[in-house]
């Protein structure tokens, strides 16, 4: 049984899966299980895996489509490795990703989830930019840090195709859901996760994250202009666990200064949005 499982969630994405594939091979770390679960893809996806030839990769094709939500955690539910990362079948992780994030998770053993930097490619892998305005400070992080910071950033400071997590934090925690918004189910884990677990950050860019009209991301946040209500309900949520005790948190006045400002942003938002509502 390898020891780490990268699952790859696919659909219709035979123009830029043979290269996820290939930028899993080509890792440093060589005891990994590379599972495709495909979403019943209706291009060349199966025929473009068919191609390679190395017993590490495993392929399911679902007979039928079950969601985003329901193929990430049909990823889980395959997978047999004792770590687990879910990349993006658009996007390409970096030679030592699966060395380096091992790394950070064997010097800290109580981590549930190192993550790293990333750069925005386009289609053709040019660099646009580096994915993320702002981060937390590098290395380990307290669980309540990795809140506290996503509450001052606003924002999801976690790329999912940058993360190595352990897969037992699924046996207490559950697998992804929709618990307040659909469009950031990924970010309820990282948050679920955080306030259980401490992390780590890798202070390097491992991971190429590719921009295009067909991304998720494009699709299921910015397209339809409801990302950030999403996003501000996961972080209204992390206050309203902090105002009832949950968190150790010693900041009364900081959460109450942030509700406020959570609550004038997501109203004002929801005006601009009215025409989608």
């Amino acid at each position: 049984m390898a020891k780490v499982t990268v699952s790859i969630p696919t659909y219709n994405r035979a123009r830029f899966i043979g290269k996820a594939v290939d930028s899993v091979l080509a890792q440093t770390y060589k005891d990994i299980e590379i599972l495709i679960i495909d979403n019943a893809s209706t291009d060349d996806t199966q025929k473009i895996i068919s191609s390679f030839d190395d017993n590490r990769i495993k392929y399911v094709k679902n007979e039928e489509n079950i969601g985003i939500i329901g193929n990430w955690n049909k990823c889980i539910g395959l997978a047999q490795g004792q770590y687990l990362m879910i990349l993006g079948d658009d996007d390409v992780p970096h030679c030592d990703f699966i060395k380096k994030s091992l790394e950070a998770h064997e010097k800290y053993s109580e981590v549930a989830f190192t993550f790293t930097r990333c750069n925005k490619v386009d289609e053709c892998e040019n660099i646009i930019q580096e994915w993320g305005y702002n981060f937390t400070p590098p290395n380990y992080l307290k669980g309540i840090d990795y809140l506290f910071y996503t509450l001052e950033y606003e924002a999801c400071l976690t790329n999912s195709s940058t993360v190595l997590l352990k897969k037992h934090v699924f046996d207490e925690l559950g697998d992804f859901r929709v618990e307040f918004a659909r469009n950031v189910f990924d970010f309820n884990m990282w948050i679920r996760i955080a306030s259980k677990y401490n992390v780590y950050f890798i202070d390097e860019i491992l991971c190429d994250y590719r921009i295009h009209k067909d991304q998720i991301s494009q699709l299921h946040w910015r397209e339809q202009k409801t990302g950030k209500v999403g996003t501000y309900l996961e972080l209204l949520n992390i206050l309203s666990n902090l105002m009832h005790g949950q968190y150790e948190f010693p900041k009364n006045d900081y959460v109450s200064h942030k509700l406020h400002v959570l609550v004038t942003k997501l109203s004002g938002y929801l005006r601009e949005l009215n025409q989608y509502l």
